[in-house]
């Protein structure tokens, strides 16, 4: 597979009201703010969703997320409603493979935008751009097998559950049963 320029690549996505876009200086206080709200439902699945989260993990998340794009080896999205500009939450694309055209999927919606179908949509313009720009064929969710609203979404998105693993995840220090599904890209369904 040829590399990835990432410089070359459009760097919003935007659907439904909705829009998925890489995350810019100067927004760490949407992301603050949504992390706080969410504390006891994103909280509880995501270590680093803490009230202990403030201005300088955003600014260290920024920083990280704009540098693991420019590299191409991370695709991280800010959600974001498409006219107000507010911050929903993030979803993303990590451990690129580009010799096996895979990547994992993984998606967070701040509490008040929870069950509106924020997360599918996201997740859906995410795995659109994996597939359709980055000429990836498989997406991987790997969640809690608790975490309900995130199986959820992997199934809205058109994941095939796959099984789960036991002890895949750590949350809290505690190990966790995880819910793997896996996103084939329609080409390469009918090419197997």
């Amino acid at each position: 597979m040829q590399d990835i320029d990432a410089g070359m690549l459009p760097s919003e996505r935007e659907s439904n009201g909705i829009s998925i876009r890489k995350y810019q200086p100067g927004e760490e206080a949407g992301i603050v703010e949504a992390v706080q709200e969410s504390v006891a439902t994103v909280g509880a699945w995501l270590d680093w969703c803490g009230k202990g989260y403030g201005v300088a993990e955003a600014q260290a998340w920024i920083a990280h997320a704009t540098t693991s794009w420019d590299k191409a080896e991370m695709f991280a999205f800010a959600v974001v409603d498409a006219t107000s500009g507010d911050y929903l939450g993030g979803v993303g694309l990590s451990r690129i493979d580009q010799a096996n055209h895979s990547a994992n999927l993984g998606y967070w919606i701040r509490q008040s935008y929870q069950g509106r179908g924020v997360g599918t949509q996201a997740a859906r313009l995410a795995v659109g751009y994996a597939f359709e720009l980055l000429k990836l064929t498989h997406i991987e969710v790997v969640c809690a097998a608790m975490n309900r609203p995130s199986r959820r979404v992997a199934e809205k998105t058109g994941a095939r559950f796959e099984g789960l693993k036991s002890g895949r995840l750590s949350v809290h220090g505690k190990p966790l049963d995880a819910a793997v599904y896996t996103i084939t890209a329609p080409a390469a369904r009918r090419n197997a």
